[in-house]
Formats: structure tokens, sequence, C-alpha cells
């Protein structure tokens, strides 16, 4: 498995996978737009041509938001989710970035001790933030260290 940008080829396998994994996909336009926002540090995790999994993600200023990430049911439990993590952090702390922060679902609880895992620390609750089905959302922050340099 390789990490890379995610690009314009990616983005029917991303869309596809997007559908597989969330009951409110994001749609290729979707995907489109974001990489087309300039602002955008999309990773994608490959095997040979197979889109295995992919974090989307912006800066602004010295903050990394993570708004998406989805991994393959199939790859899931192989570590392609922390190593889109570890890449989206890596870079982010060499473009000067001190903080990352994301949106979780509040029953999904996976997804939450996976970012537990690397750092994120519940930081507040957003009532409603989701519509389908309609749920609230944990905000989690992450600071950035040396360790995260590495």
């Amino acid at each position: 498995m390789k990490i890379v940008p995610l690009d314009q080829t990616q983005l029917a396998q991303a869309a596809l996978l997007e559908r597989r994994c969330f009951s409110d996909p994001w749609s290729a336009a979707g995907f489109a737009a974001e990489l087309e926002s300039g602002l955008a540090h999309d990773l994608a995790a490959v095997q040979e041509e197979t889109l295995l999994g992919y974090l989307c993600a912006a800066e602004d200023g010295e903050t990394l938001y993570i708004s998406n990430l989805a991994v393959a049911p199939e790859a899931r439990r192989r570590g392609t989710a922390s190593a889109l993590l570890t890449a989206a952090f890596a870079g982010a702390v060499q473009r000067g970035c001190r903080t990352a922060v994301l949106e979780v679902r509040v029953s999904n609880m996976a997804a939450q001790a996976l970012y537990e895992k690397h750092g994120f620390r519940r930081a507040g609750l957003r009532r409603g933030l989701y519509e389908d089905p309609p749920e609230d959302g944990f905000v989690y922050l992450k600071s950035f260290d040396q360790e995260d340099t590495v």
C-alpha cells in the first residue's frame, strides 16, 4: 500500500467508496470541487490501481481540518486509516500547522477510538451536525508536537 495525493483519476473510485461507507455520501463532483479548491491536501491509500481509502483535508493558517476519511470495508483493521492520518499529520506539520480538527458521529465508536489513538481529544459537541440519519457530532482536536514530525 502507498499513500499518494488524491487526484482526478481516482474520483470515480472515491465516490464509489464513499457510497459504500456513508449514509450521506459526497458525489464525484463534490470530490472534484474539493480538489479544485486550492486548499485541499487530500490523500489516497492505493494498492496497485485500487483505492483502499482516502483522507480529505484542508488547511487554514495553522489548522488542518480533516473533513472526510474512509477505508474500504475489506481493507479495514490493516493500518490504512492510520497510514493516511500519519501522512496527513506529517505534511501538515511541514507546512506549519499546529493543530488538527475533525468531527465524528457520536455513534461511531470505532472512528473515535482511531482518532484518540492518534492523539485527538474530544473538544465539544455539535448538535444536529449530521442529517442522514440525524445525529450529533463530536468535535475532536489534536495539537501537533515533536513526535508528529517524524
